[in-house]
């Protein structure tokens, strides 16, 4: 009995350990076999996760590309993990990769530089799904895609990287107009095309997606425009930006009550909008002041390139890069912090958020 009431006395202060800090259950697993045992248990990752709600942000993806700066141009690709705390995949770069998204502790990657031949891929477990391609009439050059676990409106999405996920393919490369696919890891296949606004002039801003509830947001360039997919009513509608706003230099975000947003980059200032609902039940878009970027960043405006932005959903970072280097921005402990993507350029971010607990076998400390 009393050594029951000091597991759980035990198992209360190890669920207090930072999200951010992975190596802490490390070396909580090499006091003894008692707390090995304690932190390798089946229910403790979940009660870790329920702990602490936010999952936080491990890292980001870079999209890079290398190669000989003698050469006429570069051509090799590469989607480079940067670690934001002690968490490190098996592979941090996936060569001639791109990463797309990243959702419920899965990345969505396709072959570089823009071809259509889609991975899921959990850094985690490193385990890896290759999807069939799309049987479509025609090469898409106009389309973006995300990943999401498949059970929306059910699923906490606090330990639900071994559930089923659907991949959403929007295509804006057919002139009758927008369609939507989805693959579904539980049958394995793609849906029929589902239909939706009319194709755009210069089509869809292949930059991360937000996800808000049961919907999906891709930004669609140039039209002053945000394609809304609703996951639970396979339906597709468009909401329209601030006006004089359009989605060049452009990223979506997701606000601390959970809100649907939106934050551009202008000269030097990061303006930020969120959705409210307004008095007769319409979405409105209310701003929600601005940035300036010179003074957290010390850098001249002109470095600024005003559609290197990203943002990471839930942990509220925001990503801005210049010609020579990326930059975070906690909204909330307002630390900027110049991060180093390695050798080559980094043309976009993709950041990626999800609970790790370390597989103890790989540190020789499996419990007994």
């Amino acid at each position: 009995m009393a050594e029951a009431l000091m597991d759980e006395l035990l198992e209360e202060i190890l669920l207090r350990l930072p999200p951010d800090d992975p190596g802490s259950l490390v070396r909580a697993a090499t006091v003894c076999r008692r707390w090995c045992r304690i932190v390798s248990a089946p229910g403790f990752r979940r009660g870790f996760s329920e702990r602490h709600r936010a999952p936080p942000m491990l890292g980001f993806f870079a999209n890079l590309t290398v190669g000989d700066e003698d050469a006429d141009y570069e051509d090799d690709f590469v989607a480079r993990f940067v670690p934001a705390t002690a968490f490190r995949p098996r592979r941090a770069d996936r060569l001639d990769r791109r990463a797309l998204d990243a959702h419920h502790g899965r990345v969505l990657l396709t072959t570089a530089p823009w071809g259509s031949n889609l991975e899921v891929w959990d850094p985690v477990t490193d385990e890896l799904r290759e999807l069939p391609r799309l049987a479509l009439p025609y090469s898409p050059f106009s389309w973006n895609a995300a990943v999401v676990c498949a059970a929306h409106g059910e699923c906490d999405h606090l330990d639900c990287r071994r559930r089923p996920f659907l991949v959403v393919f929007l295509n804006d490369s057919d002139p009758e107009g927008m369609h939507v696919y989805v693959y579904s890891s539980e049958v394995g296949a793609w849906s029929q095309p589902i239909y939706g606004a009319p194709s755009t002039t210069y089509g869809v801003e292949m930059v991360p997606t937000a996800l808000v509830g049961n919907a999906l947001y891709f930004l669609i360039d140039a039209t002053n425009s945000i394609l809304e997919y609703d996951l639970a009513k396979r339906s597709v509608s468009v909401l329209h930006l601030p006006l004089g706003f359009v989605s060049d230099f452009a990223v979506l975000t997701t606000s601390e009550d959970g809100m649907l947003g939106f934050a551009r980059v202008e000269k030097s200032r990061l303006w930020l909008w969120s959705m409210e609902t307004g008095p007769e039940g319409d979405a409105t878009w209310a701003p929600k002041g601005s940035i300036e970027l010179l003074s957290p960043l010390q850098v001249d405006a002109a470095a600024i390139v005003n559609d290197y932005v990203g943002f990471a959903h839930g942990a509220r970072v925001f990503f801005v890069g210049t010609e020579d280097a990326w930059f975070s921005i906690d909204l909330e402990s307002g630390q900027v912090r110049e991060e180093d993507c390695g050798d080559g350029h980094a043309h976009g971010v993709v950041p990626y958020t999800s609970f790790y607990t370390p597989d103890f076998h790989q540190y020789g400390l499996a419990p007994l």
